[in-house]
């Protein structure tokens, strides 16, 4: 149940920080910096993956 209240708290603030950027830049900008945001995440989640 951590978790999960730890991963919505993550994506609301992902989210809000996106929603940001498109208000100042427009749709182009949030979702270049949104899809680099995901990036960074999805290789930092995977190089925590140990391999037994």
């Amino acid at each position: 149940m951590k978790s999960l209240i730890i991963d919505v708290a993550g994506l609301a603030g992902f989210g809000a920080l996106v929603g940001g950027v498109y208000l100042k830049f427009g749709t182009a900008v949030a979702l270049m910096a949104g899809g680099s945001g995901l990036l960074l995440w999805a290789l930092l989640a995977a190089r925590r993956i140990k391999i037994c």
